[in-house]
Order: structure tokens, then sequence, then C-alpha cells
């Protein structure tokens, strides 16, 4: 075992950790993210009771639930063996790879408790969007490790410093991460539905924005978050934030497109990925505007979620590449 049984024991962890994801997001959109009232169990239970003495057993809410715990568990022992293949083999503890290990002990643990979290503090926003961010660091830090024990790769990625590319990529990244936080709050906070408008909140008339209620991270602990607490404008202006960061992302990229892409000319690998950013951000608008537009229907909005872990993916495999390119000239 070495670098490619690594690469491809992540690879393999990260296309289950994207079904987790899924999963994930199709409970969230059937209103099921309390389908179970405790944690680990189910009504104390390892599989889902036909009923229960304290509260009526939404079966179908339940089960989603639930199957999003076991595969939570099968992803932590995809996890477990990764850590065990990097610390166990002389040839795999080397910086990177520790540093990614210790990233995942971490995170997993931090996921736990989180996922434990959101059920007993009944969808408290603040855990929830940190629970869906959560997920998305992990397949992120998983994919990081198929990227750096991936030698054929490394090989076919040219020298080059590309003045200023490496930069603004990670500025790019730090704005697309921002978008996903807003959409993970927008999703926490039940506000898909506020603007039936488009492009704008009511097509007739403007808006009362509100943003101290909006975007308040010290919410109240204890109530029942299901469906959402948040008044309208509140709700509404948290929609329009995300829309217009969606704006703010697609722009970016699309000027930093523009600058790259005649210094890549010959840079294959690295014109490649970018294309693939740019087409996943057209899937990602139109996904964005059919689920305003089609009110919100259920694949369409599982698919703006994948969508959203792809482009976190291919601009993590851009900046990864761009990374590698640099120390070829170095060396």
């Amino acid at each position: 075992m070495g670098n490619r049984f690594l690469a491809r024991l992540a690879k393999l962890a990260s296309f289950f950790a994207l079904g987790v994801i899924a999963l994930g997001a199709y409970t969230r959109l059937i209103d099921a993210g309390l389908g179970c009232p405790d944690w680990p169990g189910c009504y104390g239970h390892l599989l889902v009771p036909q009923a229960s003495t304290a509260t009526p057993v939404v079966a179908y809410k339940a089960w989603a639930e639930m199957l999003h715990r076991y595969f939570v568990g099968g992803l932590s022992l995809f996890i477990i063996a990764i850590v065990i293949s990097i610390f166990s083999q002389k040839m795999l503890r080397h910086k990177a790879n520790i540093i990614f290990a210790l990233l995942l002990v971490l995170l997993l643990s931090y996921q736990i408790m989180l996922g434990q979290w959101t059920v007993t503090l009944k969808l408290w926003p603040v855990i929830v969007t940190q629970h869906l961010l959560g997920g998305f660091l992990i397949l992120m830090t998983l994919w990081l490790i198929y990227l750096n024990n991936n030698e054929a790769l490394k090989m076919r990625i040219p020298a080059g410093k590309h003045c200023c590319l490496l930069g603004f990529a990670l500025i790019g990244l730090l704005l697309l991460g921002l978008q996903i936080l807003l959409g993970a709050w927008t999703s926490t906070n039940y506000a898909a539905f506020s603007c039936a408008g488009f492009p704008f909140c009511h097509n007739a008339g403007g808006m009362n924005w509100n943003f101290s209620a909006a975007f308040n991270p010290f919410s109240t602990v204890g109530i029942n978050y299901d469906g959402g607490v948040l008044p309208e404008s509140a709700r509404e202006t948290i929609q329009m934030v995300h829309r217009s960061g969606a704006l703010v992302v697609t722009v970016y990229w699309v000027l930093y497109a523009m600058f790259a892409l005649p210094r890549l000319k010959k840079s294959f690998e690295l014109a490649k990925t970018l294309y693939v950013i740019l087409a996943l951000l057209c899937v990602q608008l139109s996904l964005g505007m059919a689920n305003i537009i089609l009110k919100l229907p259920l694949l369409t909005a599982i698919a703006h979620n994948l969508t959203a872990v792809l482009l976190l993916l291919a601009l993590t495999t851009y900046i990864f590449k761009l990374f590698v390119g640099r120390m070829k000239v170095g060396a």
C-alpha cells in the first residue's frame, strides 16, 4: 500500500461524503430534521419503530433521518481507515498528509457533536449551519488527500508561477465559501420560499430590509426552529442577500477567467479545470433560478446543493494545480 492506495481510498470516501451531503439535503428539504427527536437512536431504537408512546412516528421522515445517520457512520469508518493508513505507513507520514489527517479527526469529532446538537437543540440555526458547513469541509479535506497523493495528476501539471492567479483564485474561493455559508443560512432559516419574484423579491413594489433579525447568530436557545421563526422581512432579506452573493461570485469568476485564460494557453490542465468551474457556475445559476420560478422542486433543490459542492471541489482542484505548478518552479 502507498500513495496510489490512499488516493483511491480518499476518492472513494469523497464520493461517499457527497452521498452523505445529498442525504442531508434531502432530509432537510422534506423537513425531517427532527424525524427522530433523540440521538443517536430513533425513539430509543437503532431502527425506526412503528409507533412511540411519546409522539407519533412519521415513518418517512424518521427513515430519512436515520439513513443519513447510517451513512455518516459509514463515512466515519472511511475516515478512520484513511487516518490509520497515513499514520501506520512511513511513506505516507509526510507533513501535508499528517495535517489533513489531524484535520479530518477534528472535523469528524466536531461534526458528530453538531449532529447531536442539531437534534437536541431543535434545529437551532447556528448549529445546523455549522453542521452543513462541516460536511462540506470534510469532503474538501478528503478531496485534498486524494489530490495530494495522486502522483499521476501532479506529474501532468506544468511548472509555472502564473503571476497573481493563485492569489486571486484564493479570493474567489473565499467568496464561494461565504456564498455557501449564505446558502446554509437561507436553508436553516427556511428562507428559500420568501421571495416569489425574480430577479427582485417582489416584482411590484419594494421590500422591507431587516438585517438585524436576518443575521443574528445569537437567536434564542430552546425554541423549536422546525419551519423557522423569523419574521418574513428577515427571511426576505436573507434570500436577497443570497441572490446578490450569487451574482458577486459569478461576476468575479467570469472576470477572473477573462484574465486567466489568455495566460493559460500552454497549461491545458489548468485551463480545463477553469472551464469546468465556469460550466458549474452556469448550472448553479440555472438551478437557483429554477428553484425560485418552480417553487423549490425537491430534485432541483438537491441538485442545487450538490452543484455547490462540485463547485467547491473544482475550485479546490484548480488552486491545488496552481500551487503544485508554483512548487515545481521553485524545485
